[in-house]
């Protein structure tokens, strides 16, 4: 926010979850559903690439929008904060955010990438750990006492952080999303072949063969 108009921000407002960025040309803004206060942790999945940006909070669809204007790159050279200020310093933050004050709560987990193509690591140096900090403590209780996995999942605790172990059949952060019969988690597999698409039906699939392909399974030339 010091020096022009790119940022990309994220936080909580009113009980939902607001995340905006700006390339240079106007801010692009996503809002979720209000958080299911029955969960006492929240999983975001959240990212950018050129124009367009996305928002997944816990179980709710993924939201998408595409910032207006033409400038696709995010310029940003100030650091990045994560869990806001020791203070409300607004002069430090971009311009039109409405955020009243720093983030309160606990933060588990935090992963990033800049590129779609390189894997999700643990910020700082080593990794996993603050290069420096301010008012930034440990959670007090474990996220397993907190976290309620849905459906016969088990709660797993690996380092920082915490997910789910969910039994077949079940998937998403809480396992509360069934596994459709043409997902590749499913077991058993779909057994389409030769580059055949499996299309789920209500009872069972079908697969649908490339050219020079028949059979139920796509398995004929």
């Amino acid at each position: 926010g010091l020096n022009g108009d790119d940022f990309l921000e994220l936080g909580l407002r009113n009980g939902r979850v607001v995340y905006s960025y700006n390339l240079g040309s106007g801010t692009a803004t996503i809002i979720s559903k209000p958080l299911d206060l029955t969960l006492n942790i929240h999983v975001i999945h959240l990212g950018r690439y050129l124009q367009k940006g996305w928002l997944k909070v816990d179980d709710q669809k993924n939201r998408t929008v595409t910032s207006p204007g033409r400038l696709v790159g995010l310029n940003v050279f100030s650091q990045f904060y994560l869990g806001g200020y020791h203070e409300y310093t607004p002069e430090l933050l971009p311009k039109g955010s409405r955020f009243k004050n720093s983030f309160q709560g606990c933060i588990f987990d935090v992963q990033v990438r800049t590129s779609m193509n390189q894997e999700f690591k643990s910020p700082g140096t080593p990794e996993g750990h603050p290069n420096s900090g301010r008012s930034v403590g440990q959670c007090k209780d474990s996220p397993c006492s907190l976290i309620k996995c849905r459906n016969g999942g088990k709660c797993i605790e690996s380092g920082s952080t915490v997910y789910c172990d969910c039994l077949t059949g079940w998937k998403g952060a809480f396992c509360t999303e069934t596994v459709s019969v043409c997902e590749p988690e499913h077991n058993p597999p779909h057994l389409c072949k030769q580059g055949g698409t499996c299309v789920p039906l209500p009872k069972g699939y079908t697969c649908h063969c490339p050219l020079g392909t028949t059979g139920t399974y796509c398995e004929q030339g």
